[in-house]
């Protein structure tokens, strides 16, 4: 298993937060503080299913134990229930 993440105050970070979306829905400040600003492009910038295995199995082991997915209304994503899957 590799390095626990941690940072400059020795705290351990053991969820990772993850947004299945391009961006929040919501348009709140969290998520967006300096407002929505549409990409110029008109291809989605979602992660694919491969990627957020790839990045879940990654924090995994380095020893997060919790994903939150995020996203604003994430169940909007078509792909939703099949990214869940491990």
């Amino acid at each position: 298993m590799a390095q626990q993440f941690e940072d400059k105050f020795n705290r351990k970070f053991y969820y990772l937060r993850l947004s299945v979306t391009d961006v929040c829905n919501f348009k709140c400040t969290y998520c967006l503080p300096d407002g929505y600003k549409p990409p110029g492009h008109k291809r989605p910038a979602f992660l694919t299913l491969p990627e957020i295995k790839r990045v879940v199995t990654a924090f995994a082991d380095c020893g997060t134990s919790k994903v939150r997915i995020t996203g604003g209304e994430p169940s909007l994503r078509k792909d939703f229930l099949r990214s869940l899957k491990r």
